[in-house]
Order: C-alpha cells, then sequence, then structure tokens
C-alpha cells in the first residue's frame, strides 16, 4: 500500500494530468490558485467541470509516519467533540447490515472500527494500515486483525471495503482502486469518503483565507460527489449511493466567517447547539458538504453472476 501512496518528484503537469485515474485524464485544467498550506511552492489545478482538483507539483509524503493536519494543529478536543465518527456511522449503517466482514484501509486510531464492532459485535474486523505511529492505538484492539499491505491480503474477500479520508492522498487512485476490487467479497460494497470541493465554506460562503486553508500538500487530488462517480464508473463499480456528509457545523462555520480560523468556539457552540443538526440537514439538502460519502458495488462481479 505505500507504493501506492507515494509517488516520485520530477513529472511535468502534463504527465501528471494523463497518469489522472479515467476519465480525468480527457479534462482539461486550468490554474485555480497559487500556494496551499504548508505549500507556498505548490499550485492547484482545477478542470473544466469543476469538480475535481490536482496539486503541482505532486508532493511526496512517507505515510508511515504521517501526522493528521488535527493533530498539528492540536485540535484532537475539537475533533472528538464533533463527533464525526458517529455521524459517519449513522449515515452509512444501513449500507453495513448483513455484512460479516469488514475492512477499514487507513484505520489511524480505530475509532470507526470500535464504533462498528460496538454496533455488531459478530463483524469480523479488519485494518489495513501504514502508518506506524498509530499502531499502539490500534494494537489495544484484541479483536482486530491488522495488515500493513494488501499483498497479505491476497487470500481474504470482505463483504464491506471502507476508506475515509484515505483517496485523496493516494497517488495513484486506478491501482489503488483494483486493490480494493481484489479484497471486495462477492456482493460486497466500498464505502468511502473524501473531502468535496462542495464544501460550503467553499462555494456558499466563499471564505478566502478557509480556501487557502483547505489546499493542503497532504492531499494531492481533491474530489465530488461528480468526479469520484466518475471514476468508479470507469473502473468497473457502479455507484450505488451517494450521501452528503457535513461534518462540521454552524459553530465551526460562524467562526470561520468571524475570526477566519478552524478549531470552531466554545461559546458559539453552546449557543447555537439546538438548532446545529437542523443547519447540517439544510446545508447538506441545499447539494453543499465538507465531505462526500460514496457506496459502490464491483459492476464485473454483478454482470458475472446475472450472467451478462
Amino acid at each position: 500500500m505505500a507504493e501506492l501512496l507515494r509517488r516520485e518528484a520530477g513529472p511535468s503537469l502534463e504527465q501528471v494530468i494523463r497518469a489522472l485515474p479515467a476519465p480525468l485524464g480527457e479534462d482539461a485544467f486550468a490554474l485555480y490558485r497559487k500556494g496551499v498550506d504548508g505549500g507556498a511552492d505548490i499550485s492547484v489545478y482545477m478542470n473544466d467541470r469543476k469538480d475535481f482538483a490536482l496539486l503541482f507539483p505532486q508532493p511526496a509524503f512517507d505515510y508511515a509516519q504521517y501526522e493528521p493536519r488535527f493533530k498539528q494543529l492540536k485540535l484532537e478536543g475539537y475533533r472528538k467533540r464533533n463527533q464525526v465518527v458517529e455521524s459517519r456511522f449513522k449515515k452509512i449503517e444501513s449500507y453495513c447490515e448483513g455484512a460479516v466482514s469488514l475492512l477499514e484501509i487507513g484505520s489511524f486510531d480505530g475509532g470507526f472500527l470500535e464504533h462498528a464492532r460496538q454496533h455488531d459485535g459478530r463483524l469480523r474486523l479488519a485494518s489495513l494500515e501504514v502508518d506506524a505511529q498509530s499502531r499502539p492505538d490500534r494494537d489495544r484492539l484484541p479483536w482486530l486483525d491488522q495488515y500493513s499491505d494488501f499483498s497479505q491480503l491476497k487470500d481474504h474477500r470482505f463483504d464491506r471495503v471502507c476508506f475515509f479520508h484515505v483517496l485523496e492522498h493516494v497517488a495513484e487512485p486506478a491501482g489503488f482502486l483494483d486493490c480494493c476490487r481484489a479484497v471486495l467479497a462477492p456482493g460486497g460494497r466500498l464505502i468511502m469518503e473524501v473531502p468535496s470541493l462542495d464544501d460550503p465554506l467553499l462555494k456558499l460562503y466563499a471564505v478566502p483565507e478557509y480556501e487557502e486553508f483547505y489546499f493542503q500538500r497532504q492531499h494531492p487530488y481533491v474530489y465530488s460527489a461528480s468526479s469520484l462517480g466518475r471514476v468508479l464508473e470507469a473502473h468497473g463499480f457502479r455507484v450505488e449511493r451517494c450521501l452528503p456528509h457535513q461534518r462540521y457545523g454552524l459553530e465551526n462555520h460562524l467562526t470561520w466567517l468571524r475570526r477566519r480560523r478552524p478549531g470552531g468556539d466554545e461559546a458559539l457552540r453552546t449557543l447555537f447547539a439546538p438548532m446545529d443538526a437542523a443547519y447540517r440537514a439544510q446545508i447538506e439538502a441545499a447539494g453543499f458538504a465538507d465531505a462526500v460519502i460514496v457506496v459502490a458495488v464491483d459492476q464485473r462481479a454483478e454482470s458475472a453472476r446475472s450472467g451478462r
């Protein structure tokens, strides 16, 4: 898996575009902005559909020693209060029903897998994670099968293969999706979540400071529901459902609008807590969300089973 997350430095912009997963390499790209968070020398290029963006030059990362940005910014407490894992699981819960086994790719500290086990203690749960620093967090889960590379899974199949905020880090998305298909059991589901270009702070409120914060060198690619759906369909998957997931609510948006910074504000959280759920739901209903969850099935396996 580490190889899928790394790319050697040096290719031209044209080479980067040609190497994109189908059909994105056929899109026309133009310079969107210069500079990203953590990389003043890196630019953002957006396609003509405005549903996919890439960074150039492509940054290189060692994901075996990766520190998430919420840790860099010391926002662990804020992230935990926001209950992102809980809201994510609530959205995909019905798509996990009937599963016997579940693999999470990029499981970090195992928080989602813990939540899944609390929901269904019969699930066989596995983690595929290259990050060595978070290994002690996963080691405390005695029921968890742990792997660090797809090659270790050649004899395993899972009813659900999940990854959340992983694909935007992957330098070779097409190869990564092929690996996911190889470990997906017949009739299984792929469930993924990525940050979305339909983020309301970008598209609705257009906060300049947030745009500078949003594009970051850890994310060489940025998707949306539209571009992710196109990529999945071009690589043999059928999109079953797209679910907008507004992870951060009214407190967060007001903090950005008022103070132009991340991390929220305790006074605003307390004041607007009674209306926060309704606000998030309205944002999602209007077609905006800071993330999108996509549920997909292997279309080739479906066709084989039906004899087509």
